[in-house]
Order: C-alpha cells, then structure tokens, then sequence
C-alpha cells in the first residue's frame, strides 16, 4: 500500500470542547467542523477513513488540496484483501480514483439547478456508472472537465479481485476526472427500475459523447 501511516498523537482538529460558559474573557470555541466519512478507492488499496468537512461540500474539499489525513482508517488491499488499521493514514490526491461519501451533505447554498445524464466511466481498475450533473444547455464532458474532482451521484463502482467481481453502490461518489481512462453515456443502468433515467439526446448533449480522456 502507497499511502503514508502517521501517528502524531491526538488530533485536535477533531476534539469537541464540553458545554458550559467560558471562563474569565476567553471567546467561545467556534463551532465544530463536521466530520465526514469516506470510502477511498486506490489503485492498491481500499481505505474508509474520517476528515473534517472543512469546506462547503465534500468536493471542494478534495479540490481545494493536494493530500488528506485520515483517522480512524482501515485499509484493506486489492491484491490479497489484507486489513490494516490504522489511527491516521495521509494518502494524497494524486492517489485517489474514485471517492464514496457519506455522512452530512454539503452547504445547500452551494448547489445549483442541474439536470442528470447517465454516464460511465473506466478510472483506474475501477468501472463507474451514475448521473453526472450539469448545467441545462451544456455539454456534459465539457462539465466534467471543468475540475479535477468530479460528483457522480446514485453510483455503481465494480472492480477485480481474486474472489471475482465486486460491486458497491452509493448515493454520491467523487471521481478523479485526471485519471479517469475514458467516459461516454451509460449503456446499461444497475439501479432499480423507479430510479434509472434515460439519458437526453436533444440538442447533441448526449450524442457522440465516448471520447477517451487520454492523455492525461
């Protein structure tokens, strides 16, 4: 496994102060930052870990920096499917194919009317499909060039292992668009059947949309 294990000591980042008044003149503590967690998919390795959502949403975290630290992080390898744990594991951007999200949404006030458009997409070892979201009247790879992190919602993520076969799926993933092999609109809809959507085709936002992303 690439990624980078340290132990710091405890991470104030995360420590919530008890309630009651403060003494003498000092301020109150701010508010706490909420804290996310995250499936990382790597080119060796799973990881689930926890960082604090310091940003609006859990995409511009990951395209505000360059690495993250992670506590409370399990790791599990592709090749063997070994498990470590670890308190705190730095893994960098650069890294990462694919993220899952859970816990707290992002800031409401972030997010803009959108329309979805089934999509697919080779990263890595990784095949995704799910609904990219874009602005109504424009191009869907323009959309997905546009940052390097990129939301994919109601997702499917398959990958190889020596046991066959895995699939997971998500309500929100978050894709590595640098890294990602090739994308076009999705030939086939895992999702159950009240859910899947058929993709738009007017005005050419679908049509001709399998383009390989390569070079990087």
């Amino acid at each position: 496994m690439s990624m980078r294990s340290t132990l710091r000591g405890p991470l104030r980042l995360f420590a919530r102060a008890a309630p009651g008044a403060t003494p003498g003149d000092a301020s109150p503590d701010p508010p706490p930052v909420p804290i996310v967690g995250l499936t990382v998919y790597t080119g060796d390795s799973l990881a689930f870990g926890y960082l604090p959502l310091s940003a609006g949403r859990v995409t511009d975290l990951l395209n505000e920096h360059q690495e993250f630290e992670f506590v409370d992080t399990h790791l599990e390898s592709l090749e063997d499917g070994h498990g470590l744990t670890l308190p705190a594991v730095v893994i960098e951007r650069e890294e990462i194919f694919v993220v899952a999200v859970a816990g707290p949404r992002g800031d409401p006030k972030r997010r803009t009317r959108t329309r979805p458009i089934p999509i697919e997409l080779r990263v890595g070892p990784y095949d995704v499909l799910g609904n990219i979201h874009v602005v109504p009247g424009t191009d869907p790879l323009s959309s997905f060039r546009r940052r390097t992190m990129v939301p994919i919602t109601e997702a499917t993520i398959e990958w190889d292992t020596p046991e066959g076969r895995r699939v997971a799926q998500w309500d929100t993933v978050v894709v590595n668009r640098p890294l990602t092999d090739w994308i076009a609109p999705a030939r086939r809809d895992v999702r159950p059947p009240d859910r899947q959507l058929v993709p738009e085709t007017e005005g050419g936002l679908a049509r001709d949309f399998v383009r390989p992303l390569l070079p990087r």
